[in-house]
Order: C-alpha cells, then sequence, then structure tokens
C-alpha cells in the first residue's frame, strides 16, 4: 500500500517542481513521463494547485481512506484516456497505468470510511459557495469601470469570465490596470481556493458515531456483566455517555466512547475470558476500518494487549484495602483513635441508608454535593464514575456523617465492585470547612460495617503518577501532557489521603495501538471524557 501512496506523493511533488523549473512554454518530456495527472498544457497555477492536492491525497490514501481510492483510480484512468485522446508517446501513459493497476491490486486495503452525511453537507456547502462566487464575479465584472481592465463586459461575458477564474483556468487577456481590478480578481480565486478545502475535509471526514445505544443493547450489556463482570469499573460501562461494541456470539462487548476519531475504551472487554483476545482483535479493525485510534484506560489485560501490539504506559496506581487488616491493625493504631474520640465526642454520628431512600436525605445529601462543586477546582467528572444524578442516588446505598446537630456534613455512595469479596464507592462529597479528620472517620465507619457484611476488600480507587517517571520516552511524554492539561490522577493528596488506610497498591495503565505521535491525541479524548 504504501507504494501507492508514495507513487501519487512523487506525482505530486513533480507536479510542483515542474512549474517551478520549467519556463513557458517549455515542457521537459521527462515531467511529461513521470506525471500521470499532468496539468502544465492547461494552465501552470491549476498544475500547482493541483500538485498540492495530490500530495494531500497521498496522505489520505496512507490513512486508506476509501474515497481516496476512489478518486485516484478516476483520475487515474482519466489521465490514460486523456493521455491517449491526445494522440502522446505510448510511454506517457506508462505512470497512470501503473498507479492504477496498483491502486486495483491494493484496493481491499482501503477501509476507513468517510461519513455520509458530511459528503453531502460538503457538496452542497461547495455548491452555496460556486452559486456565491457566480453571482458576486457576474455582478462584480458588470459593476467594473471601463478603466480597471481598459473594457466593459456584458452579462453573459461576466459569467464567463466569472467561471475561469473560479477554476484557476485565469483570464490571460485581462490585465488589471487598478487596485481595485487586482483586488477583485484576486477574491474571486480566493472563493475557489475555499471551495476546494471545504470539498476536501468533507470527502475525507472518519465516520463520526453518535453516543446512541438502544434500550436493549444497554440491558443486554448489564446482562453480561452480571454474568461475567470482574472490575470495579464494570458498573460504569453501561451508563449513557458510553457506546457498546458486542462479540459475534453477543457474550461480550467492549464500553468506549468516541471523541474526534479517539475510541476511549473503559478498562477490558466483559464477557467469558476465551473471547477476550477475538473481541479485542475485532474492535481494533473496526476502529481502523473507521480510521480511528484505539486507547483502554485502566485495563487489567496487560499482556493479551501486548501480544497484540499495544503499548502499555503506568499512569497511576490504585488503592486496595484489606479490610480484616485494616479493622484489625490499621484502625487501631495511634491517628484512627484519636479520630474517632475526637470526632464522637464532638458528637458526630455515621449512619449507613440502604435504598429506597426518603425524600429529604436525597435533598440533604444533594445540598452537601452543590456545596463540594462550589469549591474551586472541584467539578463533575465522568466515563469513569458517576455524576450527581437524584434519580442514580436514590438506587445506592449512602454513608452520611452528621454533626452535633445532626446536620448532615458529608457522604459517599456505594456501586457495585464485581470483583469478588469486594465493595467499592463512586461520590465523596463534605461541605467546605468540615473538620480535618472527618472523611477518615467516615471510611474507618464504612469499612468496618462491609467487614462485618462479609467483604474482603475495599477499592479506593486510583492516585496518579505524580513524579515524572524515570524512564521510558512515552511515559514521560504522556506525563507532560496530562500534567500540564491538568488531568485528575496528578494529586498528591489523593494519594496521601488514601495511604492512610495502609492499601496495596495495584499498578494502572493506559493501553493504545499505534504510534508514540498519537499519544497528544489520545491525551486530549482521555481529558475530553472526562
Amino acid at each position: 500500500m504504501w507504494v501507492v501512496t508514495v507513487a501519487i506523493l512523487v506525482n505530486g511533488l513533480a507536479n510542483i517542481l515542474q512549474v517551478l523549473f520549467t519556463r513557458i512554454p517549455q515542457t521537459p518530456r521527462l515531467f511529461g513521463m513521470l506525471l500521470p495527472f499532468g496539468l502544465l498544457h492547461v494552465n501552470r497555477s491549476l498544475s500547482l494547485l493541483f500538485g498540492f492536492m495530490l500530495i494531500y491525497l497521498a496522505l489520505r490514501l496512507h490513512q486508506r481512506h476509501r474515497v481516496g481510492w476512489w478518486i485516484a483510480a478516476s483520475a487515474s484512468a482519466l489521465s490514460i484516456v486523456t493521455h491517449i485522446g491526445q494522440h502522446q508517446l505510448w510511454y506517457t501513459t506508462a505512470a497512470p497505468a501503473v498507479t492504477l493497476s496498483l491502486l486495483l491490486v491494493f484496493r481491499r486495503r482501503f477501509t476507513v470510511r468517510t461519513q455520509q452525511r458530511s459528503i453531502v453537507q460538503g457538496v452542497g456547502l461547495v455548491g452555496v459557495c460556486t452559486a456565491v462566487a457566480l453571482l458576486y464575479g457576474t455582478i462584480g465584472f458588470t459593476l467594473l469601470d471601463t478603466h480597471d481592465f481598459g473594457r466593459s463586459f456584458t452579462l453573459l461575458e461576466a459569467l464567463g469570465r466569472t467561471l475561469r477564474e473560479f477554476s484557476m483556468l485565469g483570464n490571460e487577456d485581462l490585465i488589471p490596470s487598478s487596485r481595485h481590478a487586482l483586488w477583485f480578481i484576486r477574491s474571486l480565486r480566493l472563493f475557489g481556493v475555499m471551495a476546494a478545502l471545504f470539498a476536501a475535509y468533507s470527502l475525507f471526514r472518519p465516520v463520526v458515531y453518535r453516543i446512541v445505544s438502544l434500550p436493549s443493547e444497554r440491558a443486554r450489556a448489564r446482562h453480561i456483566i452480571e454474568e461475567w463482570g470482574r472490575s470495579p469499573y464494570d458498573f460504569f460501562k453501561t451508563w449513557s455517555d458510553k457506546s457498546f461494541f458486542f462479540s459475534d456470539s453477543d457474550r461480550s462487548f467492549i464500553s468506549y466512547r468516541n471523541v474526534r476519531g479517539t475510541a476511549v475504551c473503559l478498562g477490558d472487554p466483559v464477557g467469558p475470558q476465551d473471547e477476550m483476545k477475538e473481541i479485542v482483535k475485532s474492535f481494533l479493525r473496526f476502529c481502523t476500518d473507521n480510521g480511528w485510534s484505539m486507547v483502554l484506560l485502566m485495563p487489567d489485560l496487560i499482556p493479551l494487549y501486548a501480544q497484540l501490539g499495544f503499548t502499555s504506559i503506568k499512569i497511576g496506581e490504585a488503592a486496595v484495602v484489606d479490610l480484616d487488616h485494616f479493622c484489625e491493625k490499621t484502625a487501631q493504631i495511634k491517628y484512627f483513635r484519636y479520630v474517632r474520640r475526637k470526632l464522637e465526642g464532638d458528637g458526630y454520628t455515621l449512619k449507613r441508608h440502604l435504598p429506597p431512600h426518603e425524600t429529604t436525605l436525597i435533598n440533604e445529601i444533594e445540598a452537601v454535593s452543590q456545596e463540594w462543586l462550589d469549591i474551586p477546582g472541584h467539578r463533575e467528572f465522568g466515563f469513569v464514575q458517576g455524576s450527581f444524578e437524584r434519580a442514580y442516588v436514590e438506587e445506592t446505598p449512602i454513608c452520611v456523617l452528621r454533626d452535633g446537630t445532626g446536620s448532615a456534613l458529608a457522604f459517599v455512595n456505594e456501586v457495585p465492585s464485581y470483583r469478588q469479596g469486594e465493595a467499592t464507592i463512586d461520590m465523596m462529597r463534605h461541605r467546605p470547612g468540615v473538620h480535618w479528620g472527618a472523611m477518615d472517620y467516615l471510611f474507618q465507619g464504612l469499612m468496618q460495617i462491609l467487614r462485618q457484611e462479609g467483604y474482603r476488600t475495599f477499592y479506593l480507587g486510583m492516585a496518579g503518577v505524580v513524579e515524572k517517571p524515570d524512564k521510558g520516552f512515552t511515559e514521560k511524554a504522556f506525563f507532560q501532557l496530562t500534567k500540564h492539561l491538568n488531568w485528575i490522577v496528578h494529586s498528591r493528596g489523593v494519594r496521601q489521603f488514601k495511604d492512610k488506610f495502609d492499601p496495596s497498591w495495584e499498578d494502572r495503565h493506559l493501553v493504545y495501538y499505534g504510534s508514540p505521535l498519537s499519544l497528544p491525541k489520545i491525551a486530549f479524548a482521555i481529558i475530553r471524557v472526562l
């Protein structure tokens, strides 16, 4: 396939070089042999523009765009017919013939589709630009003074002159005699360039998928999670901000969101273990056919992705608390004893509420949540966690901390972790100015309750890489990108808070397919989904 790309690229460069090194009216035979799309005999400006278009086309062919293949194949065939029709020597058809042959041989490799809606919009936009330009040029020519070009124009002649300028064929017999006339000619050519740019963008715009999931798809995904879930992030894979890719067997799925040509997947696929490799390969083909990059955020099956050619970057560590160890040892150290004694002495109480909840309780914690959001730097995050929605919170267990007057000061809401014997939470929010030990008291109380209910571990979530990695170009590059763009994982305070509970730390990775040059695009996509 790269042979086709190079062939088109060389012809684009040759078009440009031909204009630069060929004096009018000379046309060296070498250029005539090399150029399958030579247009110097028509117009030098048009030949130059076409050269740039071929370079752009070569880049799109390299990205395997299907529309690019059709344009290149049509141009090659047209060039062969043109050379034969002009009775040129047989060898002048060699280059376009070879190019067309290569395109036909590798036609199945050009699979990246173009969004049909954007094509229609682009064609419509080009049509509008053309109509406006024709009207503008026709009226403009008829309104020009005689001294601008040394003559006047009829309506029909003005239309013809406009068409030639707009198509960059030019009007060589028109010599501007005033600054207004020169500006008018340039403005017409600008219209032509704008229309060409709009057309190029529309023709090669990759397919854009909206997040539209049918209720039946969401229900099917939830059923798969209930049977095969194994991650603390599986609960969020069926939220409304996700799309689904199902395996051929309908027993597995990938939860993802497309952001400007990057498919950001949440964790691993969900389904039977023996289907993991095949669904990843299928989704990768799906992304490649649509011209998308593929990235997985915080997956666990790192060896599988390495086997399939993916690159892994460590982006943080997740805290997992052993509840037996915490309750029997960590909770008995001096710090936690002091927090319990201090807050209980001040009348603080902790209560865990199971759904369904009373409206008054939801109103209270909604007020706490809003005050927390009003703190500078706080906001709702999505994709890997939930946001405060009454209908959602009403369905989850809630642990609420109250002061001596009975006012709600802080809360956490619990969500399912699909790892066996593990509990976890989603939101943890408090009012501004609460006691510095309030959240520590809340969590140690919740962990003791969960242990009594038979849970063995508690997933506290991720803390990101705080210090710059010591080695690895990609790790350093991604760290700098996300650090300067204030991504959530870079928080020394988060790490220190979770370390108090003496957790074990599990590495968390970002896994992507392709060149490290795609990292800026991936970083921006992840920031957009969070």
